[in-house]
C-alpha cells in the first residue's frame, strides 16, 4: 500500500448565483406558486427578519433596489430555487460559486452557514454598506471593451480616484467610487477609448472599494456574533471573491469579511471552478436574470442558466428525477498521483447528485450507490454517546460518503439539536443518515428516537441491536410511504438493518408483522394507505451481517449464511409479487433485492477484500473512525487508539445485555476499565444485591470505580427517568437484583461518558470502544501520514480502505 491521500471519483457539478445588480420584480413568484420548498424558504427569510420578502420580491416595491434590502432578497430567491432543483430534480453541486453578494448564497447552498442567520447577516451587511456612504454618494459602472486589461483604460480609472471592484472577465471590470469622480469618468474614457462601453448600474452603493471600510468592519463582528454557525471546512468547495481560489478553511472568516472592500476576482473564480468541474461537468447558473453566462463564455465556457420554472423543466432532462434510478455516467480515469491535502478539503462540503454513479475500480454494488446517493459501497457506522459526531457525518457526506450519526446514550434533546444542524447544512439527495440502536431497559426511548428520525426527515437510518421488527421499527418503514409513478411503493427513508444471525436476517426480510402495523394505525401513528402500501414491503433494504462480539460464528460463516437466507426469502417473494399483490400494487423493492453487506473487523484494506470476496455488497466501518479528527471524543482517548496494536483489545460486559452475558470489545491498553468491569459483573453473579456485598468488595468500588458512594449512584440513577423507564425504576425499586443491575449499568455507561470527556484523573476508567480492526489499521498506515490520528480524515480513511481493497482483489496489493 502506498501513503496517498483518496483524488476525487467522479465529475464535478458547479452552482453560481449572481449578485446585486441581477434583481429583477416578481423574481422566485413562478418556484413559490409551485413548489412548497420554494414557499418553505420565502417563509424562513421573512420569519428570520420580520419582513415580508414576498411582497419586496413580486410586486412593485422600490427597497428591491435599495441595498439593505436587495441582498436578503436575492438570497432568499436563488436558495428557494436552489432547494428546489435539489429537492425536485436531484441536482447536487459539489463546487459553488458566487458573484459578490452571491458568495453568500453559495455558502448557504454548500452547508458552511443556515440559511436564517445568513438572511440576518445579508440584511445587516446590506444596511451597513447603505450606511457607509450618503445615498447617492456613491456609484458603479461596467466597462466593456476587449482586452481591457491591457488597453490603459484602467490606468485613467485609478488617477480619477476610482478603484476597480469587479474583475468580471478579460472584457468587462466594474468600478466603483464617489458618484461624481465614476460620473466624471463617462467622458473622458470616451475621449481615450471610443470603443469603450460605460453602462452605469443599478446599485445604491460603491461597494469592494475602500469607501467601505467602516462596511467592513461592522460585518466583521457580525461575523464574530455567528461564528459558531460557520462551517469552514465545508467552505472550502466554495470559491472566494477575494482570492480566486477555493476557501481556506483557516482563513475563511477573514476572506470573507474583506470582501466587501476587496476586488471581486471572479475572472479568477471562474478559472478555478472550470478546473474544478473538468470535462463533462455542468456548470449552471441559479438566480434573477442570467447575468454570469456571458463571463463564462468570454473564456470559452458553457454554463446553463436557470431563472424561471420552465427553464427548471428544460434542465431537468439533464438532470436524475427525483425518486427514479439514474443511469451510469462515464468516469474519468483515475488520478494517478497523489493529490495534496488542499485537493482533498477543497471539494468537501456538498454531496453529489442522487444516486452517483458507481466507479467501476471500486468493489461493491452499484445498485446501494443509486440507492443511497453514495460514491462508493462504504458507510461509516454511527457510534455511540455521541462518538459519531454530526461533524463526522457532514465530513462523510462533503465527499459524497455516507454516515450514519450515533444516537445511542444520547440525550433525545441533543439528537434533536444534531438532525436539526445536518437538515440545515445538507442539501437534499446529500448521503446520510442515523442510527437508532435498541434500548432495552427503556423501550419507550425507541419510539421516541424513531418519532425524532421520522419528523427530522432522515433520509436513511442504521438499525442495530434488534433481532426482529419492533413498533419503533416499522413505523420508521412505513412512515411517509408512498406510491411512485409506476404505482409501487416510494419508502420515506432507507433501512439498513445489522444482523448477527440469519433467522434474525429472515425476519428483516418479511414484510413488517401485519398485527404491529395495525396498532400503530389505530394509534394514529401510520395512515391506511401507507399500512396498504407496506403489506409487502421488506423491512430492510439492506441487512449488514456483524458477528457478535461474545462468541460465535465469524464473518466466513455468517456472510455466506445470510446471502443464503436472502437468495430464498427472494424466490418466495418474487412469485408472489408477480401476479401483484396489495390492490395491485408491487412491492417497491423484493427480498431478492435486498443488499447484504458486512460490518465487523473490517480495519484493513485486505479485510475489507475478504468481505467483498466473501459476496458482501457493500461494507460498514465503525472503530476505526473513532480514531479520526471528526470523532467527538476525546485526545486522549484518540491518543491511546492510534497507539494501540491487534493484541491490545478485549471484551468487557456490554451495558445493554451484561447481565445476559453480552461482551463488547474494548481497550486494554492505558486502562483498567475491562478488568474493573469483570470484576463487578463477577461480584453481581455472585451477590446479586448491593447490600450482600462485603464490606472491603464495596469499598473497593466506591473508591475505585463509581468514584462515590453507591447509595449516592442509586438516587442520581433512580431519579433520571429520561435513562431508566418508569417500569425499569419502579421494578428496581422493588427488586434487589434489579437495582443492582442499573448501578453496574451506570458504571458501564458512566465509563464511556468517562472516556469521552477526557478526564485523565479517571483515565483507569475509560471504556474506549475498539477491536483489533483498529490495531490492524495501526499497524498499516505506520511510517506513513496516517499514522497520527490528526491526520486522519474520515473521508481519507474510507478511500484508503477502499482503494487498497480494490488493489487487492485486482491482485496488485
Amino acid at each position: 500500500m502506498t501513503d496517498q491521500t483518496w483524488p476525487p471519483l467522479s465529475r464535478a457539478d458547479v452552482v453560481v448565483f449572481p449578485g446585486q445588480g441581477s434583481q429583477r420584480q416578481g423574481m422566485g413568484q413562478d418556484f413559490h406558486q409551485r413548489f412548497p420548498a420554494a414557499r418553505a424558504a420565502f417563509e424562513e427569510a421573512s420569519d428570520a427578519i420580520g419582513i415580508d420578502i414576498c411582497a419586496i420580491c413580486f410586486t412593485d416595491d422600490p427597497r428591491l433596489h435599495v441595498t439593505e434590502f436587495t441582498q436578503p432578497c436575492l438570497l432568499t430567491m436563488e436558495i428557494a430555487v436552489f432547494r428546489v432543483l435539489a429537492a425536485e430534480f436531484g441536482l447536487a453541486p459539489r463546487f459553488f460559486g458566487g458573484h459578490s453578494l452571491g458568495e453568500l448564497t453559495a455558502l448557504v447552498a454548500a452547508g458552511a452557514l443556515p440559511f436564517a442567520p445568513a438572511v440576518r447577516l445579508v440584511r445587516a451587511r446590506g444596511a451597513a454598506m447603505q450606511e457607509a456612504v450618503p445615498a447617492d454618494q456613491g456609484a458603479m459602472a461596467a466597462l466593456i471593451l476587449d482586452d481591457i486589461a491591457e488597453s490603459g483604460a484602467l490606468d485613467l480609472v485609478t488617477a480619477a480616484g476610482v478603484e476597480v471592484a469587479n474583475q468580471n472577465s478579460p472584457k468587462q471590470v466594474v468600478i466603483s467610487g464617489l458618484a461624481g469622480r465614476v460620473a466624471g469618468l463617462r467622458p473622458v474614457l470616451a475621449d481615450a477609448h471610443p470603443d469603450l462601453t460605460f453602462i452605469p448600474l443599478r446599485i445604491s452603493v460603491p461597494a469592494h472599494s475602500q469607501l467601505m471600510r467602516p462596511a467592513g468592519e461592522r460585518f466583521s463582528a457580525r461575523l464574530a456574533e455567528v461564528a459558531g454557525d460557520l462551517d469552514p471546512l465545508r467552505a472550502a468547495s466554495v470559491v472566494s471573491n477575494a482570492t480566486g481560489e477555493f476557501h481556506d478553511p483557516r482563513r475563511f472568516a477573514a476572506d470573507l469579511a474583506r470582501q466587501i472592500t476587496s476586488p471581486v476576482r471572479w475572472l479568477d473564480d471562474m478559472r478555478t471552478l472550470a478546473a474544478a468541474a473538468g470535462p463533462g461537468g455542468h456548470i449552471v447558473e441559479v438566480g434573477p436574470r442570467a447575468a454570469l453566462a456571458s463571463f463564462f463564455r468570454a473564456l470559452g465556457v458553457e454554463t446553463r442558466t436557470i431563472t424561471t420554472v420552465d427553464e427548471a423543466f428544460g434542465f431537468g432532462s439533464d438532470l436524475v428525477l427525483r425518486g427514479e434510478p439514474a443511469a451510469p455516467v462515464a468516469q474519468p480515469a483515475p488520478v494517478a498521483q497523489p493529490a495534496p491535502v488542499a485537493q482533498v478539503l477543497q471539494p468537501a462540503p456538498v454531496a453529489m447528485a442522487a444516486p452517483a454513479a458507481h466507479d467501476p475500480e471500486f468493489p461493491g454494488s452499484a445498485a446501494w450507490c443509486r440507492s443511497h446517493r453514495a460514491r462508493i459501497a462504504y458507510a461509516a457506522g454511527g457510534m455511540g454517546a455521541g462518538v459519531g459526531s454530526a461533524r463526522l457525518v457532514l465530513r462523510m457526506a462533503g465527499t459524497g460518503l455516507l454516515g450514519y450519526l450515533g444516537t445511542s446514550d444520547v440525550p433525545l434533546e441533543r439528537v434533536a439539536a444534531e438532525l436539526a444542524r445536518l437538515r440545515a447544512a445538507l442539501p437534499a439527495h446529500a448521503p446520510w443518515g442515523a442510527n437508532i440502536t435498541r434500548a432495552p431497559w427503556h423501550p419507550r426511548r425507541d419510539e421516541d428516537l424513531a418519532d425524532l428520525l421520522v419528523r427530522g426527515e432522515v433520509p436513511d437510518v442504521e438499525v442495530a441491536g434488534f433481532t426482529e421488527p419492533t413498533a419503533a421499527l416499522v413505523r420508521l418503514r412505513l412512515a411517509g410511504l408512498r406510491p411512485g409513478p409506476d404505482g409501487r411503493p416510494r419508502p420515506a427513508r432507507l433501512m439498513l438493518v445489522k444482523v448477527a444471525h440469519p433467522d434474525a436476517a429472515a425476519r428483516f426480510l418479511a414484510p413488517p408483522p401485519p398485527a404491529v402495523a395495525a396498532d400503530l394505525r389505530a394509534r394514529g401513528l401510520l395512515t391506511a394507505e401507507e399500512v396498504r402500501l407496506g403489506a409487502n414491503l421488506p423491512m430492510a433494504d439492506d441487512l449488514c451481517v456483524e458477528p457478535w462480539a461474545g462468541g460465535g460464528p465469524g464473518l466466513l460463516e455468517l456472510l455466506p449464511a445470510v446471502r443464503a437466507v436472502r437468495d430464498r426469502a427472494g424466490a418466495g417473494a418474487d412469485a408472489v409479487a408477480g401476479g401483484g399483490v396489495g390492490g395491485g400494487v408491487d412491492v417497491h423493492q423484493a427480498a431478492g433485492q435486498v443488499r447484504v453487506g458486512a460490518a465487523g473487523g473490517l480495519g484493513s484494506p485486505r479485510a475489507v477484500a475478504a468481505a467483498f470476496a466473501l459476496g458482501a455488497e457493500f461494507v460498514l466501518t465503525g472503530s476505526v473512525n473513532q480514531c479520526t479528527v471528526e470523532a467527538d471524543t476525546s485526545d486522549l482517548v484518540k491518543d491511546l487508539l492510534a497507539s494501540a496494536g491487534v493484541a491490545d483489545f478485549t471484551t468487557a460486559p456490554d451495558v445493554d445485555s451484561f447481565e445476559l452475558g453480552g461482551r463488547v470489545p474494548v481497550l486494554r491498553r492505558g486502562g483498567l476499565f475491562a478488568a474493573r468491569a469483570d470484576r463487578l459483573d463477577e461480584l453481581y453473579r455472585r451477590y446479586g444485591e448491593l447490600e450482600a456485598l462485603r464490606a472491603e468488595d464495596r469499598q473497593r468500588l466506591e473508591k475505585d470505580l463509581f468514584r462515590r458512594n453507591l447509595d449516592d449512584v442509586w438516587q442520581e440513577l433512580s431519579a433520571d427517568p429520561d435513562r431508566w423507564s418508569a417500569a425499569v425504576l419502579a421494578g428496581a425499586r422493588e427488586d434487589v437484583r434489579q437495582r443492582m443491575v442499573l448501578v453496574v449499568r451506570w458504571y458501564l455507561a458512566e465509563s464511556t461518558r468517562r472516556a469521552r470527556a477526557g478526564d485523565p484523573a479517571e483515565a483507569l476508567n475509560f471504556q474506549v470502544r475498539g477491536g483489533p480492526a483498529l490495531g490492524a489499521f495501526n499497524d498499516v498506515v505506520r511510517g506513513t501520514r496516517l499514522a497520527g490520528w490528526r491526520d486522519r480524515h474520515v473521508d481519507e480513511l474510507a478511500g484508503f480502505l477502499m482503494r487498497g481493497a480494490a488493489e487487492v482483489l485486482a491482485g496488485r496489493g
